[in-house]
C-alpha cells in the first residue's frame, strides 16, 4: 500500500517500505546504479522525472530484498563466487580476468557494478521460480513473433570474418589499424579470391580465426545471440559481396564478405523464439508482481516531486508534544 506523507526531518527519509528506508543518501548512490541499468526499466517509468525513476528503482530492490527474506534466500560470498564461476563457465572463459574483461560487452556494465548488483540478480532469478508464475509463449506467438523479425532470423548465412585489433586505444594506432582494413577491403574488393587468403593468414584477429574465419552455415537468429553487431551486418550484405568496415564489441575494425544465403524455416529457430519470447514474458510478470507486493507491503514516500508525478494525496502528519 503506497502512501504519501509531508513532513520535515532531519534525517532526509525519502520513503519508507516495510520496515525499511530509503534516504537522501540511498537516492544519491542509486542514480548511478540506476542510470546503468535504466534501459531495462519499464517504458512507463521513463515517462517521469530521473528522480522518481531512482525512488521506484529503490522500492523495487527493497522489496525483493524484503520478500528474499521471506523465502529465507541468502545471498554470501560463497554464493557470490559460485554463480561468478557459473557465468565463466557458460562464456568458455577460465581466467577471471579476462571475465572480468568480457563482462562491458555482455552486460553494458563494469566488472565492479555488474558484481555490485548480482545479489540483486540472484535474488530475482530464485523469486521467479517460486513467487512469479510466467505463461509459456503460444503457437501463435512464435508463429507471429517469426513473421515480423524474417529479416532478422529467416535465414541462414555463411561468411568469412577479417578483423585486426588495436594493439592499444590511442588515436595513432586506431587510425593504423583502420588504414590497414580499409587497404584489405580495397584489395578484396577488386580480387574478391584474396580474401580467404588473407582471412587464414595470421594477421587475422577474428574471433573465427581458427576456421581461416570461416563460419558454415548458421541461423542469423544464432549469430545474432552471439552478436547483434554481426548480424545487422550480415543482413545489410548481399551475397558475395564485401560489407563495410565495421567495429565489434572488442573494438576490433572489420569486414566480412557473405558466401551464402538461405531461407530459415521456421522449425530450426522455434526455440530459441521460445526463449526470447519467455524472457520477455518472465519480465513482464516479473514487473507485474512487483506492482502486486506494492498493494500488500507499505510504502510511504515523502518526496514532492515523486508524489505529484504519482498523483498521491500528501497527507500531514500531527505530532503531539505532550
Amino acid at each position: 500500500m503506497l502512501i504519501a506523507a509531508k513532513r520535515e526531518s532531519l534525517n532526509q527519509i525519502i520513503a519508507i517500505v516495510g520496515n525499511f528506508s530509503i534516504s537522501q543518501i540511498d537516492y544519491e548512490n542509486g542514480v548511478e546504479r540506476y542510470k546503468v541499468i535504466s534501459k531495462f526499466a519499464p517504458p512507463s517509468r521513463k515517462k517521469q522525472s530521473l528522480r522518481s525513476q531512482v525512488i521506484d528503482f529503490l522500492i523495487d530492490r527493497l522489496i525483493v530484498d524484503i520478500v528474499a527474506e521471506e523465502e529465507s534466500v541468502q545471498i554470501n560470498e560463497k554464493r557470490i563466487e559460485a554463480e561468478v564461476e557459473k557465468r565463466m563457465e557458460s562464456m568458455g572463459i577460465t581466467d577471471l580476468e579476462q571475465f572480468k574483461k568480457a563482462i562491458p560487452s555482455q552486460t553494458s556494465m563494469s566488472y565492479d557494478q555488474w558484481i555490485q548488483d548480482l545479489p540483486y540478480q540472484i535474488k530475482k532469478g530464485q523469486l521467479l521460480q517460486i513467487r512469479v508464475s510466467t505463461p509459456l509463449p503460444s503457437e501463435q506467438e512464435i508463429r507471429s513473433w517469426y513473421a515480423k523479425n524474417k529479416a532478422k532470423v529467416g535465414f541462414e548465412v555463411k561468411f568469412r570474418e577479417i578483423a585486426i585489433a588495436p594493439k592499444d586505444s590511442s588515436i595513432d594506432e586506431e587510425s593504423r589499424v583502420y588504414k590497414e582494413i580499409t587497404e584489405i577491403r580495397t584489395k578484396v574488393i577488386k580480387d574478391p579470391s584474396l580474401f580467404r587468403l588473407i582471412a587464414s593468414g595470421p594477421r587475422n584477429d577474428s574471433r573465427y580465426k581458427a576456421s581461416g574465419g570461416f563460419v558454415n552455415w548458421i541461423a542469423a537468429f544464432e549469430l545474432f545471440k552471439q552478436s547483434s553487431i554481426l548480424a545487422s551486418i550480415t543482413s545489410k550484405t548481399k551475397e558475395n559481396k564485401i560489407s563495410e568496415i565495421y567495429r565489434d564489441e572488442r573494438k576490433r575494425y572489420c569486414i566480412l564478405m557473405i558466401e551464402g544465403l538461405r531461407a530459415t524455416p521456421i522449425d530450426s529457430v522455434r526455440r530459441g523464439i521460445q526463449n526470447v519470447l519467455y524472457r520477455d514474458k518472465e519480465q513482464k510478470a516479473f514487473e507485474d508482481w512487483l506492482d502486486s507486493m506494492r498493494t500488500q507491503i507499505s510504502i510511504t514516500t515523502y518526496d514532492p516531486t515523486y508524489n505529484k508525478e504519482h498523483n498521491i494525496k500528501i497527507q500531514e502528519e500531527i505530532y503531539n508534544l505532550d
